[in-house]
């Protein structure tokens, strides 16, 4: 095993072990949550094959719901993220393409950019995965509070977590 799946792992690891003991504990507001381990999901190089991606989606979303007694929607809601974010990719396109190996970080691609990257997914995730674990749309007002107080929640804690530990190049 190289190195870089070697911090690969100590990062999945990482989110999950934060996720778990901390994050699944905190709640804003009475309805808002913060998902750290989608911020792990953003990270990944622009160049991912969808197949690996939904894989990745798949095993963090997994690992989360055991922990986290919840059945599958976080599963669900991540491998969906992990669908979508190369469509999303090919909206957003900087004039000159992606850099090679790089990872989607606000340091490299800028906080405009990533903003609008990462906000976008997370709410697309949050929604699935609330009204999923609504069983549907009977209790709308709720949901739509839960998912929009966990949106900017989980947001401000991918953004802090990216510029503590991101790289200026984004690769990694």
């Amino acid at each position: 095993m190289n190195k870089d799946n070697i911090i690969k792992l100590v990062t999945f690891f990482s989110y999950i072990l934060f996720q778990v003991l901390l994050f699944n504990k905190m709640v804003f507001l009475g309805k808002g949550f913060a998902f750290i381990y989608v911020g792990f999901l953003l990270s990944f190089q622009f160049e991912l094959g969808i197949i690996a991606a939904m894989l990745i989606g798949f095993a963090t979303g997994v690992t989360v719901d055991v922990f986290s007694n919840t059945l599958g929607v976080h599963t669900s809601a991540s491998v969906l993220l992990m669908y979508l974010r190369p469509m999303l990719f090919k909206v957003f396109t900087p004039h000159g393409g992606y850099p090679l190996g790089a990872r989607p970080t606000p340091t490299l691609m800028g906080f405009s950019w990533f903003s609008t990257y990462a906000l976008i997914l997370i709410f697309l995730h949050h929604s699935w995965l609330f009204i999923v674990e609504a069983g549907g749309f009977h209790l709308f007002l709720f949901t739509i509070q839960k998912i929009i107080l966990s949106t900017f929640f989980t947001f401000s804690v991918v953004i802090i977590t990216q510029y503590l530990f991101s790289k200026k190049s984004g690769a990694r």
